[in-house]
């Protein structure tokens, strides 16, 4: 089938997306291809889609020579593109906020907005043989995940991408490339994994989920009160250089990082 055929198809569900489970299907061919293009997959990499949809990435995914795997939790979708793309991809029913990422070397998905957060962490804390991960999230979302130190967006999960991969906004997409098209535009991400990530960042993004509780309290308020050891917390903001006064959005990843090694 070709790709003005495939993406005809795609149109026509349009009538059928599931507002609640944030269906929005991509039917600018163009931009799927750009898209599954950054993945850069090559021979024999085990790749993994979350969340199939009607098959605007599936498409060109399944004219690489990648393993491709996919994953939705439309049955009546999945049917679809068992039956259009045959053997070239295995579709499957799958939760991606429950998936074992393990196995695959890329990882790529269209991700809805209401779970664009635990998608995304979901693949970096399991995903740990993943070279590289392609989102395309709504914009917003996109600005959250990639927020800087001092910036109202700046959280535990930002800090967990930054320790974990080099990430980087592609491009953007337009909210007519979509059907039905949703209210915002989205962006394109890039995640390329590090090769050294270890135990100490999972610790970090714990440590980093405790001391953001309270984000208006300085960090070493915060510190005092996850060890329950006011010498020690002073100790510990003294050895990084920084100001009693500092809050947890101020912090760098890498600072939260040397935090918790020094902690262990």
């Amino acid at each position: 089938m070709d790709k003005h055929r495939f993406f005809e198809g795609v149109e026509s569900y349009r009538l059928l997306a599931k507002h609640e489970v944030g269906q929005n299907f991509l039917v600018d061919y163009d931009v799927a291809e750009r898209i599954v293009n950054l993945l850069d997959i090559q021979k024999g990499e085990d790749v993994l889609e979350i969340g199939s949809g009607a098959g605007s990435l599936t498409f060109f995914l399944s004219e690489t020579n990648g393993e491709i795997n996919a994953i939705d939790i439309d049955e009546a979708l999945i049917a679809k593109l068992q039956n259009e793309l045959g053997d070239k991809v295995s579709v499957t029913y799958g939760n991606g906020a429950k998936w074992n990422y393990a196995p695959y070397d890329k990882i790529i998905g269209n991700l809805p907005y209401y779970i664009t957060s635990l998608l995304v962490e979901r693949a970096i804390l399991t995903g740990t043989k993943a070279k590289r991960m392609v989102f395309m999230v709504q914009k917003e979302a996109g600005e959250r995940l990639l927020a800087s130190p001092g910036t109202k967006d700046y959280a535990p999960l930002p800090i967990l991408i930054a320790l974990s991969a080099y990430a980087k906004r592609a491009f953007n997409v337009r909210r007519s490339c979509f059907a039905p098209a949703p209210h915002v535009d989205s962006s394109v991400l890039v995640f390329d994994m590090k090769a050294e990530r270890d135990e100490d960042v999972l610790k970090t993004y714990k440590l980093c989920q405790s001391l953001f509780l309270q984000r208006r309290k300085t960090l070493l308020n915060n510190l005092k009160n996850y060890l329950h050891d006011d010498e020690k917390a002073r100790g510990l903001i003294a050895s990084l250089g920084l100001r009693e006064t500092v809050r947890p959005e101020e912090v760098t990843p890498e600072q939260y990082l040397s935090l918790t090694k020094r902690i262990k």
